[in-house]
């Protein structure tokens, strides 16, 4: 059974006796590092979230840049077996091969 709660009415009657909150210092103490435990939980709380979301911000730019990477290999293997089933040696071929084979590294961004 929850213990019964004071009322306004009650307080007020008992805040001049040596015994009440208001007065007492040690109670007052305890108010005091409490009620700094929980800002600093907040604080905590709220630098957390800040860091999670730059974290997902951060994740979602690598995740833009790695899909177009990902499509631009996938345009060069298209244009690679193109060439390859077409089985021809033209200048123009050789050409694009070199170009494709010479671009930039995916493993050096």
């Amino acid at each position: 059974m929850p213990a019964k709660r004071r009322t306004a009415a009650s307080t007020s009657q008992n805040s001049d006796s040596p015994l009440s909150p208001r007065t007492d210092p040690a109670y007052q103490e305890k108010r005091k590092k409490n009620n700094e435990a929980v800002q600093r939980t907040r604080e905590k709380t709220k630098k957390s979230a800040e860091e999670r979301k730059k974290r997902i911000d951060e994740l979602r730019r690598q995740n833009d840049t790695l899909k177009v990477q990902i499509e631009e290999s996938q345009k060069h293997i298209s244009t690679l077996r193109d060439l390859i089933i077409q089985g021809e040696k033209t200048e123009d071929g050789h050409r694009i091969i070199e170009e494709i084979l010479a671009g930039p590294d995916p493993k050096d961004d």
